[in-house]
């Protein structure tokens, strides 16, 4: 189930999950939500009014919005579909084992506003993709391509056979971002919330 005004959008417009029913809150509809309707009725996505509490229940929380969406999960890539599709100059922000679902889905809002390419998870080690990170990323992990990886280190050292230079970032005996010349394919990898950059990966 997914929440937010935002995120529900965004779903809508993208077409990328299988979309099954919308519910928005009952009453008169504000000007965001109309635009979700009128995403809805655009794809053909069959949706009805239930009251504040109901939808709380439908999405676990009340921060919903009036816009909770019944869909299912979102699409991801694996590494050499996306190797295969990337330009000559690309940003790739791969995250180490970050776990908070909030803080997954700000690295994404962020990463798409600043022009990154796409974002690499590990699959088993990472927050999930789940609705409470899109609603944390405003709707961009509804189109920022999204790939999961099973082994970090082999996906970075794959990425470096295809010319991608890999960065770390780092608190201590860090260089300044604004000194780095940075190379036209590349990878920021950014560590875990307690642990930071694993050595493995260093």
């Amino acid at each position: 189930m997914l929440y937010g005004i935002a995120p529900v959008a965004e779903a809508l417009r993208q077409g990328r999950r299988e979309l099954r029913r919308l519910y928005v809150k009952e009453g008169k509809a504000s000007p965001r939500l109309k635009n979700v309707l009128q995403a809805a009725r655009g794809q053909g996505v069959p949706f009805e009014e239930r009251n504040a509490h109901d939808l709380a229940s439908m999405a676990g929380t009340k921060m919903h919005q009036g816009a909770v969406l019944d869909c299912g999960e979102l699409p991801v890539w694996d590494l050499d579909e996306y190797l295969g599709g990337a330009g000559s100059r690309s940003l790739v922000v791969a995250l180490d084992q970050v776990e908070d679902p909030q803080n997954l889905g700000g690295i994404a809002r962020s990463a798409a506003f600043l022009g990154a390419n796409a974002l690499i998870l590990h699959r088993s080690h990472s927050a999930p993709l789940s609705p409470a990170a899109s609603k944390a990323s405003a709707g961009a992990l509804e189109f920022f391509p999204v790939v999961e990886v099973s082994n970090l280190s082999n996906a970075l050292q794959a990425m470096q056979k295809e010319n991608f230079f890999v960065y770390g970032a780092a608190l201590e005996d860090a260089v300044d971002y604004r000194e780095v010349d940075r190379a036209d394919r590349a990878v920021l990898v950014l560590g875990s919330e307690g642990e930071g950059l694993r050595l493995s990966l260093i």
